[in-house]
């Protein structure tokens, strides 16, 4: 055996993570496709009169950008806790309307589904002091969409208060412990960012 060939034995083969990466997202992409297309043909030759193909569409496009974009990306992890809220929120609304726009999903889920999100991010912050520089957007924006149920309300597009109420509330003492127990390196960062 020569030295070179001794060498490569103790280094592994180099494998391009990205390409592989990139090629399981196009295999999810595609099999979503086939699933969507095939119940789509289904329906209409079997039942076009009743589309329930919208109770396959929705959790097969959140399933495509769950693995996409939060199991395959390497997008910060902030990002992918707002992206899925906001795709659960969608698969939700999809589902809903499917089943007879009861709005079971603006009422309850989605102002609880924001309000598990905040305090994700809230933990992630508590547990990782350095880095909450890097999480301060995304908290401010998860802030902002606790606010969201209730202009739902004011719409008329949500008829139950105390959900998106809880919501609010939360979302404006998660803002105000904010303001309270950061250190002054935060508060400054905070009043930079949003120029308060």
């Amino acid at each position: 055996m020569t030295e070179e060939e001794q060498l490569a034995d103790h280094y592994p083969v180099y494998h391009n993570r990205s390409k592989q990466r990139y090629m399981k997202q196009k295999v999810t992409l595609f099999i979503a496709l086939l699933i969507i297309s095939g119940s789509l043909l289904i329906n209409l030759l079997t039942t076009p009169d009743v589309l329930w193909v919208f109770y396959i569409v929705g959790p097969v496009l959140y399933v495509l950008l769950l693995v996409n974009h939060t199991i395959l990306s390497r997008a910060h992890a902030g990002s992918k806790i707002i992206f899925q809220v906001l795709a659960l929120s969608a698969m939700l609304i999809v589902l809903d309307t499917a089943a007879g726009a009861t709005r079971w999903s603006i009422h309850y889920v989605i102002p609880f589904l924001v309000i598990s999100a905040t305090l994700i991010v809230t933990i992630i912050i508590l547990n990782k002091p350095m880095k909450w520089r890097e999480y301060l957007g995304y908290m401010m924006t998860m802030i902002v969409l606790g606010f969201m149920p209730v202009l739902l309300f004011l719409s008329s597009l949500s008829l139950v208060l105390w959900p998106s109420a809880i919501t609010a509330l939360y979302a404006l003492l998660t803002l105000i412990g904010m303001a309270l127990f950061a250190n002054r390196t935060m508060r400054n960062e905070f009043v930079r960012r949003f120029h308060i």
